[in-house]
């Protein structure tokens, strides 16, 4: 079977994508360490917005922290994928330009309007020209070595981005983050990663049934409150690492509109492949929504498949989820033949969009 052959996913995964999915957990041991010794103003702590901005996977950090904390926030906090920061930015904002690379044109373009705007500037960069803007400005910044990613590609930087923002917002007054939970989380994360290695068979692996099952489909991923913004994550996974199409949607919002949206084109039927991330930490009424949105899509003639986090922690959930996800789209571009660290289509955009 192909996700067993080690020989096979030796020679696709030329970018060693593996060795950066099993490293998550040191991604955010380094992380959430040295993040939380970034010496933050005490005029930063009364921030009335916090706002994040950034591009791809670099701001996958963001949107899962909201999802995780947005209930319990007590400023608003929220992230923009683009080259302009919300009107509401001022000199009582803090604006976090978060860049793995350090040189995504949009977050340096949000760096820009911060510093004219007179933002409480912070930022999350492994080098590039945001750090030595951040470094100039005087700015808090985590600026790390990447050395627990080898494959260099952002959106397996994941432990490094989500626990390096957390370790900054640990120093604001709206966030209230339990650090033995955090400093616990790495070992725990191992521990779940274990059933998900290549080593072990597909009959025995959640992630390789699930890569199975999804491959040749157009994925469909539901998600709802703490996992939302891993169904974005996954997203982005599977579109860059197994090069397939995919799209994610949060309940309960897709029960208003995409019910209806799933009659035409009649291939449909046999295109989507619909993936569910549940948790038993889930309000009741959204339980009960995941049960009749999987009864709805079972009438319509729809297959679906699901996978349960089992953490007890709504931030442990949303890590766990985090690496399922990275080795689901791991094993979807094994099944597809295709280099999981080569983004090709994105790197000819980036060139030609440079010669204007």
């Amino acid at each position: 079977m192909l996700l067993d052959d080690k020989k096979i996913i030796a020679r696709i995964d030329a970018g060693n994508v593996r060795a950066s999915i099993e490293a998550l957990p040191d991604q955010v041991e380094v992380a959430w360490r040295e993040a939380r010794k970034v010496r933050v103003p005490a005029s930063y702590r009364q921030a009335e917005e916090i706002v994040v901005a950034g591009m791809g996977g670099s701001t996958l950090s963001a949107d899962i922290v909201k999802s995780v904390y947005g209930g319990a926030l007590r400023v608003p906090f929220s992230f923009i994928n683009g080259y302009h920061l919300p009107g509401s930015v001022g000199k009582n904002s803090a604006v976090i330009v978060s860049s793995y690379s350090g040189t995504t044109e949009e977050a340096l373009a949000c760096f820009a309007e911060a510093r004219k705007r007179g933002a409480k500037l912070l930022g999350i960069a492994s080098g590039g020209s945001l750090a030595a803007r951040l470094k100039c400005a005087k700015a808090p910044a985590y600026l790390f070595e990447p050395v627990f990613n080898p494959c260099n590609q952002p959106r397996l930087g994941g432990g490094y981005m989500t626990a390096g923002l957390l370790g900054l917002l640990s120093s604001f007054k709206g966030f209230s983050l339990d650090a033995e939970e955090l400093k616990a989380l790495p070992s725990r994360l191992r521990r779940r990663a274990e059933a998900w290695r290549p080593q072990v068979m597909t009959r025995d692996n959640p992630a390789k049934l699930t890569a199975r099952a999804l491959h040749g489909t157009v994925p469909i991923i539901v998600s709802a409150e703490h996992l939302a913004g891993n169904g974005h994550a996954l997203q982005n996974q599977i579109h860059e690492s197994a090069k397939q199409f995919c799209a994610a949607f949060p309940l309960p919002e897709m029960n208003h509109h995409l019910m209806e949206g799933l009659n035409f084109p009649l291939a449909a039927k046999k295109l989507l492949g619909f993936l569910f991330l549940e948790s038993k930490l889930y309000s009741e009424r959204l339980r009960l929504r995941v049960k009749v949105t999987q009864k709805a899509l079972a009438k319509q003639g729809f297959g679906f498949s699901s996978w349960q986090a089992v953490e007890p922690t709504r931030l442990g959930q949303a890590f766990e989820a985090l690496s399922f996800g990275s080795w689901v789209s791991f094993y979807m571009a094994i099944e597809n033949k295709a280099n999981p660290s080569n983004i090709p289509w994105v790197d000819f955009f980036k060139k030609e969009f440079a010669r204007g």
